[in-house]
């Protein structure tokens, strides 16, 4: 063999010689061995820290209410004028000065309020004034509630016509979460005018 052949095999050699290195180095590092450590070739990972548990529970519970009374001293339509401030006074049912219910005994059942002629025109709410309102418990503790605006406002557009009678069913529900927290009478109200 010539010199150059023998350099060429000497090369190949070393080629092959250094590639089986690398690829044995990389199967090596890979490889935990316990008690054998390379400290110039290590990923150690973070320490682990001492941990506690956190458990989360979710669970509605109920405000087990048996009367929820209200006594309203006012109801009135709004009817946008100029000064658009123009509130009708409507008249309860009976021309009682006040009116006083169980919330709670309207469930599915509609309670006349107020029957009043008032002036044709296009309307944009109705307020009513809670005078007082109370929550009497399953276990039969009463508690008198208090109301943050005192007045209830629905907004609802209807028109009265002249001659012709326009009826408004409301729907009020308590918030019964704000009634067993806070004390506090807080009605989610909807408003439907019924052909």
């Amino acid at each position: 063999m010539t010199n150059n052949g023998k350099k060429t095999m000497l090369y190949a050699t070393g080629g092959v010689l250094i590639a089986f290195l690398i690829i044995a180095s990389l199967a090596i590092s890979s490889l935990t061995i316990p008690g054998l450590e390379f400290p110039w070739f290590t990923t150690s990972s973070p320490p682990v820290a001492s941990a506690g548990t956190l458990a989360v529970l979710l669970i509605d519970s109920p405000v087990n209410l048996t009367h929820l009374n209200v006594t309203l001293d006012s109801i009135s339509a709004h009817r946008p004028g100029y000064d658009n401030e123009t509130w009708v006074s409507l008249a309860f049912v009976g021309n009682a000065t006040e009116v006083y219910f169980d919330l709670l005994a309207l469930r599915d059942v509609a309670m006349n309020l107020s029957i009043t002629e008032i002036p044709p025109g296009n309307y944009t709410m109705i307020k009513m004034h809670i005078k007082s309102a109370n929550a009497t418990y399953a276990d039969g503790n009463t508690t008198d509630l208090d109301v943050p605006s005192e007045h209830i406002k629905v907004i609802i557009r209807f028109e009265i016509a002249e001659g012709e009678t326009t009826t408004i069913l409301i729907d009020m529900q308590a918030d019964s979460v704000a009634v067993s927290h806070s004390k506090k009478l807080k009605p989610v109200l909807k408003a439907i005018v019924l052909p």
